[in-house]
């Protein structure tokens, strides 16, 4: 089995770093997986958390378009509760008019952010929830530019020749099959689901809407990778990134990655060290030798050649390494 590897990059602050380094960062990774042959890489999107440094993976998309020549790049992605499907369509119809071909548009469900980030968003209401679908479904007819809802309004450029890409986010059965009723892509989140929820693959596929926006199933596997020279090496420099899934589980917000070092003792003596472990071997470890045998094992698992690799290291030379090494 031949594997299609993207990456997402979640443009990780370190503790004593900035976010203005964490995104030289994202554009330097993004230009080494251009020469290194990656088929992907996509930006998520946070707000009001120290942890993270894009809030606005739809520019940092538009900017890491234009620094390469081959990769694509997306979004991974836009979280609909917090903007207008008018606006997101528009955005997107024009980073496909300037890179055809080249643009994904990923989009979620998922906050994006704790409570005060995203009332902000909202001009300090509630968001409506119950209509993320419709968003959805609006975004589509603007990008395919039908009438919607019997209104004349289109979204600029017109005429766009290749449209985008859109990848539905997800955990769970129930956003594949939304991704499938809509024939759009999926890409479900292992990294953070309960358990290995292999029969996803298989729902999304039976359901999927050959008539809606694209005529073939296209379904990822995003999964957390740490490769180092040697096992312990690998599994030690993933604790950064299990710590911050560990605060993300407990709806609090994510901390800048911390070293190794800090990690050990703070798991040592809290009441979270169970579910770090458990975390922590969800993560995909191995050496350069072992670690494309075990990329192609969960490939297997999940029936999809197609992984998107999440790798955040205290390190930046350790996350290198660790995409370096996988293709």
């Amino acid at each position: 089995m031949e594997l299609k590897l993207s990456i997402l990059d979640q443009t990780p602050i370190i503790k004593g770093g900035n976010a203005t380094l964490a995104l030289k960062n994202s554009l330097a990774l993004a230009e080494m997986a251009d020469t290194l042959g990656y088929n992907s890489i996509l930006y998520s999107e946070h707000h009001g958390v120290e942890a993270y440094g894009s809030s606005s993976p739809e520019i940092l998309a538009a900017t890491a378009l234009a620094n390469t020549k081959n990769i694509k790049v997306g979004t991974g992605g836009i979280m609909l509760r917090n903007y207008s499907a008018f606006k997101i369509a528009e955005w997107a119809k024009m980073l496909a008019t300037f890179y055809p071909d080249r643009f994904i548009l990923g989009l979620g469900k998922a906050p994006g952010g704790l409570k005060d980030a995203i009332l902000a968003l909202n001009g300090h209401k509630l968001p409506v929830l119950n209509n993320i679908n419709d968003k959805l479904e609006e975004i589509i007819t603007y990008l395919k530019e039908q009438n919607y809802k019997d209104t004349e309004l289109f979204a600029q450029p017109t005429h766009v020749i290749t449209l985008p890409e859109i990848t539905w986010l997800g955990s769970g059965e129930s956003s594949a099959k939304e991704a499938a009723q809509y024939g759009i892509s999926y890409s479900m989140a292992d990294f953070i689901a309960d358990g290995s929820n292999t029969e996803i693959q298989k729902t999304y596929q039976k359901e999927f809407n050959d008539k809606g926006y694209g005529s073939q199933p296209s379904f990822q596997v995003a999964v957390s990778v740490s490769v180092a020279k040697n096992i312990e090496q690998a599994l030690r420099n993933a604790f950064g990134m299990v710590y911050q899934f560990v605060e993300s589980r407990k709806i609090l917000a994510p901390a800048m990655l911390k070293p190794s070092e800090e990690v050990e003792t703070l798991i040592a003596k809290s009441e979270d060290k169970d579910l770090f472990n458990t975390l922590l071997n969800k993560v995909i470890v191995g050496t350069p030798d072992t670690i494309h045998s075990k990329l192609k094992e969960k490939a297997l698992q999940y029936g999809t050649n197609d992984l998107v690799i999440l790798s955040n290291m205290f390190r930046e030379e350790d996350r290198i390494f660790t995409y370096k090494s996988l293709i």
